[in-house]
């Protein structure tokens, strides 16, 4: 392996496979250049990390997390499984009325944080997560961690687990996938589960 880092496509989206025998800068360098070069093709996707035997230090991580982020990219690290959740989203702190459109399924490894609301173009895979201090707009399935502020419309709830304000989500709501969205919110100390847009709550 000649280069720093190495793009390859799989049936499931590209991996970067790492070069073990040049040091971590010259591989930020590279990948760097890379990605502003593409940086159209590469906007939104998700890569996969290849270590490639080498042994990442947690500051290693959080400078490639950094620079995948500039350029709206989100990753999981081949091998380490949920140690490497990262932040792929995170808005500023004083706009609560900010809404962040995700155009993809959330995999395990994934963590969002996000000051105001998400729309997410996708399912939230179980060991995904997702936190927001107001609404989570879901098109397609909870099967993860989601924390949110005010509401979660969803067309399937199938959390690991799910809280809204302080409230938490009682499963045995859960299981089932539906046409129509629901919304998930806190009414009399409970959340309860309506079709969106009507009053009839879902049954036990």
């Amino acid at each position: 392996m000649i280069s720093p880092a190495m793009f390859k496509g799989v049936d499931n989206g590209i991996v970067v496979l790492l070069n073990p025998d040049v040091s971590f800068e010259e591989i930020i360098d590279y990948l760097g250049k890379i990605l502003e070069e593409r940086k159209v093709f590469f906007s939104g996707a998700h890569l996969t990390v290849e270590p490639n035997g080498r042994d990442l230090t947690k500051q290693e991580i959080e400078e490639l997390s950094e620079l995948l982020k500039k350029f709206g990219i989100s990753f999981s690290i081949n091998g380490l499984g949920t140690i490497t959740k990262k932040e792929i989203v995170e808005t500023e702190k004083n706009n609560k009325d900010k809404t962040v459109i995700i155009d993809h399924t959330l995999r395990a490894g994934q963590v969002v944080n996000i000051t105001g609301n998400v729309v997410v173009l996708g399912d939230i895979n179980e060991g995904a997560e997702v936190t927001v201090t107001g609404n989570a707009y879901i098109f397609g399935m909870v099967r993860g961690i989601v924390n949110a502020g005010e509401s979660v419309v969803s067309l399937g709830f199938k959390p690991l687990r799910m809280v809204i304000g302080k409230t938490v989500f009682d499963n045995n709501l859960s299981g089932k996938t539906y046409r129509k969205p629901r919304i998930a919110k806190v009414e009399d100390g409970k959340i309860i589960v309506k079709v969106l847009g009507e009053k009839k709550s879902l049954r036990r």
